[in-house]
């Protein structure tokens, strides 16, 4: 038998019994989601105090318009997606206006938002007078942007 031979057949075995070894160790569907989550769900929720102004907010992806919706308080907008695995990666933002105050955030990225919120698959972010705050399970809260300035 020629080497190239040799090589490719002890590749082969190896391959295998690796597979031989996976296939019988278990894993729970919720340990897969953690590490290979294929679908995830942002939640856009109205924490101000009052509605003396409306919160409107128009999201976008690279393929997709979610339209702009006025969120009262309390109110929630949410969207589900499934998460590119090939370039380009998956990325939506918002503008949101509250008042006379204008911001456009990132609420979702691969590089952020999927690795705070894998565990869950859900991406919680609580829009207040003081920012913007994103969660994995709404019980912890971290701000990640402010309001600008007023002019």
């Amino acid at each position: 038998m020629s080497y190239s031979r040799v090589n490719f057949l002890l590749i082969v075995v190896l391959s295998i019994s690796i597979s031989i070894h996976i296939a019988q160790t278990p894993i729970s569907s919720e340990e897969v989601d953690k590490f290979f989550r294929h679908y995830f769900k942002v939640h856009i929720i109205n924490g101000f105090k009052s509605n003396e102004k409306p919160f409107i907010i128009h999201c976008y992806s690279h393929d997709d318009d979610l339209g702009e919706h006025t969120l009262w308080m309390k109110d929630e907008f949410k969207f589900k997606f499934g998460v590119h695995m090939i370039i380009p990666p998956t990325y939506f933002w918002c503008d949101m206006q509250w008042g006379t105050k204008k911001k456009r955030i990132d609420v979702f990225t691969m590089d952020t938002e999927a690795a705070v919120c894998s565990d869950t698959g859900n991406c919680f972010w609580l829009v207040k007078e003081t920012g913007f705050y994103l969660s994995k399970d709404q019980n912890q809260w971290v701000k990640m942007y402010y309001w600008p300035f007023d002019v």
